[in-house]
């Protein structure tokens, strides 16, 4: 069982939205990440944002996207965002560190904490 969170905020970094789930069957922690950057996107498409900058603690995820040269494991879903990427007049992918990342990190590990707790 895999677990995603993501996090939107605006120009004062104040949360406007956040949502996370928990996946079963995703065959690594790299399809999790990926599978949470799309949600995402979906997401500031839904709120009409303009402009947005992602940040991923997963360095291969960035370098991925950075570069327009998927990899096979996680194809279909890079396909996904290159498509929603059009949507936005200005995108940008930044890595950060899993320190600088805390929040996303936390808001999936209560959603993991929570689906065990209900089991």
């Amino acid at each position: 069982m895999e677990r995603m969170g993501w996090i939107i905020k605006n120009a004062a970094r104040e949360v406007i939205c956040r949502g996370s789930s928990n996946r079963s069957h995703v065959s690594s922690a790299l399809m999790a990440e990926v599978l949470a950057m799309r949600e995402a996107l979906k997401k500031a498409q839904d709120l009409n944002l303009q402009s947005l900058q992602v940040f991923s603690d997963s360095q291969v995820l960035i370098s991925t996207l950075c570069s327009g040269v998927g990899m096979n494991e996680i194809a279909g879903v890079f396909q996904d965002i290159k498509i929603l990427a059009t949507l936005f007049c200005l995108l940008s992918f930044i890595f950060i560190s899993r320190t600088e990342n805390s929040q996303a990190d936390t808001l999936a590990r209560s959603c993991l904490s929570s689906l065990l707790n209900v089991v």
